[in-house]
């Protein structure tokens, strides 16, 4: 008695990226400072998302 299923062909399974591989050769975020990027934002911007931001957590949506 055969377990494998006739109607599909066998193939090798292939692993998959481990975390390793995708963030390896990252260094670990420590605060908030080594998120920020200049140039992310044009002037005024950040004050604009952050105003957003701030009605969105505070709205029925979020």
């Amino acid at each position: 008695m055969s377990t494998s299923d006739p109607g599909r062909p066998e193939r090798p399974e292939r692993p998959g990226p481990t975390a390793d591989d995708l963030f390896g050769a990252g260094e670990p975020i420590r605060s908030a400072d080594d998120l920020a990027r200049d140039g992310v934002f044009d002037d005024g911007e950040v004050e604009d998302f952050l105003a957003d931001l701030y009605a969105m957590r505070r709205s029925e949506v979020a």
